[in-house]
């Protein structure tokens, strides 16, 4: 598993799941601009915050770890599958070596046990990869739940913008004012819950 696909579930979970709107000022009132006028909509006592995920995704250290966490699975599982393998190999060698030597019937005995074994380290490989699969998920919603819960708290305790929506590379923002950005303050103070998280441990 590389960082490039972990790193796109990530994405996915968040995609849909991290415009925040949050509670709007009272009297805030909407117009709409003439017909006649540049198609716009002004929106007074909005405010607006951004987030770049990519950045949060980057530098956000339970990402991190967990990415370590689903390599070291990965790799564990897949050393398993090859010694399973590997094992077979030898199995099937010898096989060819003393087939001759064996009866008809031990012959047909030995092949559909070989056949079995073969199978079975096909089934193996593919549960491990479901079992992978599955935690990654797991382990990614874990982030996306974590992100969106702390990004809300903070809107509540300091700023209570409007909204707070997301950028990035796959965001359909195509450009927002660098003076919404709060994305360093949400990605330091997630940092710092983790790491208080991680001392008491």
């Amino acid at each position: 598993m590389n960082k490039s696909s972990f790193k796109t579930v990530i994405l996915a979970l968040l995609l849909g799941a991290f415009s925040v709107s949050c509670q709007e000022k009272q009297g805030a009132a909407v117009s709409q601009a003439p017909a006649s006028g540049t198609p716009a909509v002004a929106v007074e006592g909005l405010t607006i915050a951004t987030v770049n995920i990519d950045s949060i995704n980057m530098g956000y250290q339970l990402v991190a770890d967990i990415q370590r966490e689903l390599e070291r699975t990965e790799t564990r599982l897949t050393a398993d599958v090859q010694n399973q393998a590997g094992a077979f190999q030898k199995e099937y060698e010898n096989y060819l070596k003393i087939g001759a030597t064996l009866t008809l019937s031990e012959q047909h005995r030995r092949e559909e046990e070989l056949t079995k074994k073969q199978q079975s380290i096909g089934e193996l490989q593919q549960t491990y990869a479901n079992q992978l699969a599955s935690l990654q998920v797991q382990r990614m919603e874990e982030v996306t739940s974590r992100i969106l819960d702390f990004v809300k708290r903070y809107n509540e305790q300091n700023r209570n913008f409007s909204m707070i929506i997301y950028t990035g590379k796959s965001s359909n923002i195509l450009y927002s004012l660098p003076s919404m950005d709060i994305t360093s303050a949400i990605l330091d103070g997630l940092n710092k819950e983790y790491a208080a998280e991680k001392a008491k441990k």
